[in-house]
């Protein structure tokens, strides 16, 4: 095998032959298809993708990730950036992803941080160390090969009173965002639910760019009385996954349901369009309701720094993490509230 890395839009020639790829790869998703490089919501440093190809010139691997000049990323538990093709030689592949990500961070490269939604054992025999996603960074997945009915049968039971409910009363509106002036609605509640989380919120323009990006991403809204009271977001890859990315909502309004109802919508919809999986892109409470099996994913760390500096920080971070959630909900609030205090 060999590897080809990739820093920009592919051209027409190797854009039919990622397309293949995606036709024929086990969890295909939206950042691992060319619109990666035009994404607006990319973060980290500079954006690139390493293409494994066998020895027919098929690509039987794609990584994407970002390059800060040190560490090269990829992905997260709740979303791996790495796909590989079902008939795939895994060992030769991860190897070859491998090569293909030591030549992109040259010596400067300190660690490798890369997610993958299945078991590697490749990597491990790389010198890489892994670890199962648990807790919080397992996904809940939904196999959309079965259907919306039989689907909607396996959400919990306050999920489809709630879902049978409001549809009945027909006071909420779910469709798609069609204009400029509901884009500019629904972003005024993203500036306000990301005010109210502490959180710095995405730029108008991303968010128009995102609503443009129709062949890799859809907005759904909720409205009442004519009035834009939720919205969800997904992306996805034709054909392969889509993934629920984000929702905002108003707080007055969510006692008539619209995120349960945008939920059932979407997944409606997933399966009218032809997908295989719908990620929920987590597992809390509200996710696991609309049923499905909980996921989990692999994390893959090289670490190349003097002393292995990144796998001792990792270790603390773990040790701390494990520390704080043994210890009782009132030391956890006080710490909380001191910590709102220090911000």
């Amino acid at each position: 095998m060999n590897y080809k890395i990739l820093s920009e839009y592919p051209n027409e020639d190797l854009l039919a032959k990622w397309n293949d790829f995606l036709a024929n790869a086990r969890f295909p998703t939206h950042y691992v298809t060319p619109n990666f490089f035009v994404d607006p919501f990319v973060r980290g440093g500079e954006r690139f993708v390493v293409l494994a190809f066998d020895e027919n010139e098929k690509i039987a691997a794609i990584l994407s990730g970002v390059d800060d000049g040190r560490k090269i990323v990829s992905g997260l538990f709740v979303r791996p950036q790495t796909a590989f093709r079902k008939d795939a030689d895994k060992r030769q592949a991860a190897g070859t992803l491998l090569a293909g990500l030591k030549a992109k961070g040259g010596e400067r490269l300190e660690l490798i941080d890369l997610h993958s939604w299945e078991q590697i054992d490749e990597f491990k025999d790389l010198d890489f160390l892994g670890e199962r996603a648990e807790g919080a960074n397992t996904i809940i997945m939904l196999d959309l090969t079965k259907g919306a009915d039989r689907i909607f049968k396996e959400f919990s039971q306050t999920r489809r009173n709630e879902i049978r409910k409001f549809l009945k009363q027909n006071q909420v509106l779910i469709a798609e965002i069609e204009n400029a002036d509901e884009l500019a609605e629904l972003y005024a509640i993203h500036r306000d639910w990301n005010e109210r989380k502490g959180n710095e919120p995405d730029t108008f323009e991303s968010f128009k760019l995102a609503f443009e990006q129709k062949d890799y991403r859809k907005i759904f809204i909720a409205k009442h009385d004519g009035k834009i009271i939720a919205g969800s977001y997904y992306r996805f890859c034709a054909g392969g996954v889509i993934e629920y990315a984000a929702n905002n909502s108003l707080v007055e309004y969510q006692k008539l349901r619209p995120n349960d109802l945008l939920g059932w919508h979407s997944i409606e919809w997933a399966c009218r369009a032809g997908f295989a999986h719908y990620s929920m892109g987590g597992s809390h409470l509200f996710l696991r309701r609309f049923g499905g099996y909980e996921l989990k994913t692999y994390h893959y760390r090289l670490d190349r720094s003097f002393l292995r500096i990144h796998n001792l920080k990792e270790n603390v971070r773990n040790f701390g993490l494990k520390t704080y959630r043994n210890l009782p909900l009132s030391v956890k609030t006080r710490i909380k509230q001191f910590a709102g205090k220090v911000r």
